[in-house]
């Protein structure tokens, strides 16, 4: 939330701890050190959220993605469905387990896209580039 205020967006807390408002539209705020866990990936794939701010807070350093949530949830199902085909289908260790992970790298391409708060009218998913 600081960085959004930072980088001149309107910025507050909004409901859960995890939700914050920034330029006048809801999104999921997740902190973490090098790797952000999915507890329930079909849970966390069920949601609607529009966007996510991902904050990796490894050796001291910040790096803020700011990710659309259509484009986070299809990369967090393409990677887990390929880790479970990679797998014949059932996890090694805990063949009931949900889990997935989302990593620095596999969201490299929206590091610092504040622009994304700018226009509450414009879509927000598609390619990073656009």
């Amino acid at each position: 939330m600081a960085e959004a205020l930072l980088q001149g967006y309107s910025a507050s807390l909004h409901g859960p701890q995890t939700f914050v408002k920034i330029n006048s539209r809801t999104a999921v705020q997740v902190v973490a050190q090098g790797g952000w866990m999915v507890a329930d990936i079909d849970r966390m794939t069920a949601m609607s959220t529009d966007l996510y701010v991902l904050v990796d807070v490894t050796d001291g350093r910040q790096d803020f993605y700011v990710v659309p949530g259509e484009d986070l949830r299809a990369g967090v199902c393409e990677r887990h469905d390929d880790f479970m085909a990679s797998v014949g289908g059932v996890r090694p260790r805990n063949p009931d387990s949900r889990h997935a992970a989302i990593y620095p790298g596999s969201v490299e391409a929206w590091r610092n896209r504040w622009s994304l708060f700018e226009d509450v009218a414009q879509p927000v998913s598609g390619d990073a580039a656009s």
